[in-house]
This record gives C-alpha cells, sequence and structure tokens, in this order.
C-alpha cells in the first residue's frame, strides 16, 4: 500500500500550500481538499473511492472541481463515503445546483458519474485488499477518522478533531499501526482558540494521548500557515514522543 499525501496544510500560504488529500495507492482518497489540484487528469480518473472525514471547505474544496475534471472519462461511478451527517452536509450546502451541480444525477439517474455511499462507525469496508475502519471523531457532527489497512501494516489519518480518549483506546488495540496523522493546529497560545473550533493545540493533544505506547510516530498535520514551526517547537518539548511534520509530497510505503 503506498499512500501519497496531496496536501496536509491547515490553510493556504505558509510553508505548506495544499490543504487536506491523501492518495492511498492510484483509486482512493482520504479527504479532497486543494491537494487533489496536484494530479493530472489521467490520475484523477484513475479514483474509485473518496472518503471524506467532514465537511469543512479545506477538506472537500477539491471534489467539485475532480468530479467536474472527470466527468465523461469514467465508465462508472466515482464513489463519495461519508456518515449520514456528512452526507447530508455535501448534498444540502454543495452539490445542490447552486453551489454546484448534483453530480449524483448526472449525466443520469441510472448512469451517474458520481455516487454516495453512507459509512458508519466502526464498520469495515474492504477494497482490492485494503481495508478502511470509521472512527467517530470529536469535531463536527459526523467527523471520523480513518484506520487503513493492508497487508499487516495500517495507519490511522485523524481528520481534524479534538479531545476523544475512546479513538486512543482503539490505538492502543492495533498492533500492526506503523503511523498516526494527527491534527495539531494552533500553537498554546491559541488553546482557547483550538478549544472552541475543536481542534488541538500541542499540549492538549500531548494530554489526550497519554497512554498511546510511546512508540507510535505521530505525523503532525493542519498546522496553520505561519505558526508550523512554533507549534512543532512546542511539541518536541516532549522528549517522549516521536512528533514530525507531515509535508505535502510525502510518500509512504506499507
Amino acid at each position: 500500500m503506498n499512500v501519497q499525501i496531496l496536501g496536509c496544510a491547515g490553510g493556504i500560504g505558509g510553508t505548506g500550500p495544499y490543504t487536506t488529500s491523501l492518495l492511498i495507492d492510484d483509486d482512493i482518497l482520504l479527504d479532497a481538499g486543494t491537494g487533489v489540484s496536484q494530479l493530472s487528469i489521467e490520475e484523477l480518473v484513475a479514483i474509485d473511492h473518496v472518503f471524506i472525514s467532514h465537511p469543512h471547505l479545506d477538506h472537500i474544496a477539491g471534489l467539485a472541481l475532480l468530479i467536474d475534471a472527470v466527468f465523461g472519462k469514467r465508465s462508472k461511478p466515482l464513489t463519495v463515503y461519508a456518515t449520514a451527517e456528512v452526507l447530508h452536509a455535501l448534498k444540502t450546502h454543495v452539490f445542490n445546483w447552486v453551489i454546484w451541480p448534483d453530480f449524483s444525477g448526472l449525466p443520469s439517474a441510472e448512469s451517474p458519474v458520481m455516487q454516495y455511499q453512507e459509512i458508519s462507525a466502526g464498520a469495515t469496508l474492504k477494497l482490492g485488499g485494503r481495508t478502511i475502519t470509521p472512527h467517530s471523531v470529536n469535531h463536527v457532527p459526523g467527523s471520523v477518522a480513518y484506520f487503513v489497512r493492508a497487508n499487516q501494516a495500517s495507519f490511522m489519518f485523524t481528520g481534524d478533531m479534538a479531545s476523544t480518549p475512546e479513538l486512543w483506546q482503539a490505538v492502543g488495540l492495533q498492533t500492526d499501526l506503523r503511523m498516526v496523522i494527527v491534527d495539531c493546529s494552533f500553537p498554546d497560545a491559541e488553546a482557547g482558540l483550538a478549544l472552541v473550533s475543536r481542534h488541538f493545540c500541542p499540549a492538549s493533544l500531548i494530554e489526550d494521548i497519554q497512554d498511546v505506547p510511546a512508540t507510535v510516530e505521530f505525523l503532525i498535520y493542519h498546522l496553520k500557515p505561519g505558526q508550523e514551526a512554533q507549534i512543532m517547537a512546542e511539541l518536541e518539548q516532549n522528549k517522549d514522543r516521536i512528533f514530525k511534520p507531515l509535508k505535502a509530497g510525502d510518500c509512504f510505503t506499507l
């Protein structure tokens, strides 16, 4: 299983110009932020599955344009997976013929370019030798993290989140976990903003993961532009943990 980081920034500008999107092999996306714009038409057409963690714009900005780009070029629908709350948001506020066409009915209801599939926390999907399991997290309603596994190796992508003890309990049960990609959006000086917007700052993240084995590697994403160095410096003050900043262009083989 190959994982390519198309985008992982918490906004535009700064050192990470692309927002969140991860490409697994050549056919699965986790989130569809502006990082999708790095792919060619041929690479976009190859994507069969898009898993959305939550419906905030920086995680879905590329989805509408992706569907538009592959329209008329695919022989089967591209499937968008999300919880009921997230699918409702996409249908109501994006693919509504006001912001963007409803591609779930184009070119026809019988043969659309896009289809929705509702997922539930804890229910594992199998896709060509890979399994993807969503887990509820504390962000906006319906938000999930994703455990992704293939060949006795797995990683977790948290999406955006704040304190979720049950998630770290689940992490502790994963014997084949190679890495955790986790949100840490704000420096500690903005802990109040992190709390109200349901994101982590270094202090709250370190507190939340205190029972996770120290051998687990944490890759930090969603750093706010211009604050990347400060956030990482505050995380690295904790010498008992391995924290590394995630960057667009990073590639992993599991």
